[in-house]
């Protein structure tokens, strides 16, 4: 690692710049409604330009399009050019402008000199590998110098949950080789996590118990083990997954998991159960895409799925902003004459939108559908309803079918990393089993409230689905621990 009081001079001390996104937008309508508004009763308009400085062909022609426009137009275009050239190498560029009264825009361009990425450093105890870290950042040596990709590298970081950033992002520059050095202040985070979960049902009166352990990060390697547990009065399940990241030293993960599901009908003969293996390989694209492909084996076929993902949220707790969207499509073959192939696809996206001080909004939309529609397939394969996942006012997995959808509009009120108060509202629908036929809809709403107190965490909600009792609801009560 790279001594950084050894470093020549220090180019800046924090870079930051909010131009993506609806912070964009905002400022582009925020300049637009000047220019239409403000100069139009003036009359002022951009006759020609002149140059000062060393633009070349490419900078003129950006900024030739403002001539007869207003004589603030230019700000757009000179706002465009900029985040072009800090985002491919050069950050130090300078485009400064002035239109005199006869319309004449004066522009001074200086390009400066192009820098490229040093390998990213860590100067707070993250408990993480030097070149993990550096692979983790997904800022890679050697490649121009992007202050957008920076900010996504910081955001990436914070929503991992593997560290806490304990100062602004420093860049460092090596004159003589045009590098920039990243140099991050992230400290280890608990983040492994063990959760527990108990739910009861005052309308049938049951008692249902889920487990979790996640071990994140293990040893500073990046490595992520998952185990889940739930059991019911007639249902049962388990799931286990493990990640190797970047084997045999590329950009591929390696995933194992496996899942157990059993649902007891009349009595312990009269059951249904399902062992599932898979293997894949994931691999990030960018900053927030994933993509990943798996092969996986049952006692009654073979399966192949395709999954994708996209994860702008801020941070891994209690995110305040961003999206995520997940998407799955699976492949069931190799089955019993008695059971037909088919395709199993579902979707999934969560968004996060401050409103005002502590309150955000959360809007959730998933549907999914088994293919075709005619097949003959087993009560496991169909999608498993009710629980937190999915129709909240129902009991974990209360229900299966072949498809369904559903949204859902939140409303949270959260204190910082400490509290968290929420009330939802969740309509949808599904398609019944036999014997019943045709689409159910199903309407729930209910209120949840998430207090944390150090690596402690305690979490209650109450549900009820449309037309139920008041007093008839779900309740639940978990108790998480980080380490």
């Amino acid at each position: 690692m790279v001594d950084v009081n050894e470093r020549l001079q220090v180019q800046a001390a924090r870079v930051r710049h909010s131009r993506a996104g609806w912070n964009l937008s905002a400022l582009l309508f925020a300049v637009l409604f000047l220019v239409v508004f403000s100069d139009a009763g003036e009359g002022c308009r951009i006759s020609r330009i002149e140059w000062r400085g060393n633009p070349i062909d490419f900078d003129k022609a950006q900024m030739e399009s403002v001539v007869g426009k207003s004589c603030d137009a230019w700000l757009v275009a000179w706002e465009k050019l900029i985040d072009y050239y800090e985002n491919h190498g050069f950050i130090a560029v300078k485009l400064e402008g002035s239109v005199d009264s006869a319309g004449v825009l004066s522009l001074y361009f200086e390009r400066g000199m192009g820098w490229v990425w040093a390998p990213a450093e860590n100067l707070d105890s993250s408990g993480t590998k030097p070149e993990v870290f550096r692979k983790l950042s997904g800022l890679e040596a050697g490649e121009p110098v992007s202050l957008s990709d920076l900010e996504r590298s910081e955001r990436k970081l914070a929503r991992l949950g593997y560290f806490e950033m304990t100062s602004p992002t420093r860049l460092f520059r090596d004159p003589v080789r045009n590098r920039i050095f990243p140099v991050y202040s992230m400290r280890k985070a608990s983040v492994s996590q063990a959760e527990g979960v108990l739910t009861y049902s005052s309308e049938d009166n049951v008692w249902e118990g889920l487990i979790d352990v996640n071990l994140y990060n293990i040893a500073g390697t990046a490595r992520d083990l998952i185990l889940e547990g739930y059991t019911g009065d007639d249902a049962r399940h388990m799931f286990g997954s493990y990640k190797e990241p970047w084997i045999l030293g590329t950009n591929w993960n390696l995933i194992v998991r496996g899942r157990f599901d059993e649902e007891i009908f009349d009595d312990e003969d009269d059951a249904e159960r399902e062992i599932v293996g898979e293997l894949g390989v994931t691999r990030e694209i960018g900053f927030d895409f994933t993509v990943g492909v798996f092969l996986g084996i049952s006692e009654d076929g073979k399966l192949s799925s395709l999954e994708m993902s996209y994860v702008s949220l801020d941070r891994f707790v209690l995110p305040r902003n961003g999206w995520r969207m997940d998407g799955s499509l699976t492949w069931k073959m190799d089955r019993p004459d008695s059971l037909d192939n088919f395709l199993d696809a579902h979707a999934r996206v969560v968004t996060y939108m401050p409103l005002y001080g502590n309150f955000i909004t959360r809007f959730t939309g998933a549907a999914g559908g088994v293919f075709p529609t005619d097949a003959a397939v087993k009560r496991m394969d169909l999608f498993s309803l009710g629980g937190l996942d999915s129709f909240k006012g129902m009991q974990y997995h209360m229900l299966r079918s072949r498809s369904y959808g559903f949204s859902e509009m939140a409303v949270l009120w959260q204190d910082g990393y400490d509290l968290s108060i929420e009330v939802f509202y969740q309509p949808g629908l599904y398609r019944r089993m036999a014997p019943g036929h045709g689409w159910a809809r199903e309407q729930g709403y209910g209120l949840g409230f998430t207090q944390y107190r150090g690596n402690w965490s305690v979490n209650i909600y109450y549900a009820l689905r449309n037309g139920e009792n008041y007093l008839d609801g779900i309740i639940g009560f978990g108790v998480k621990t980080l380490f």
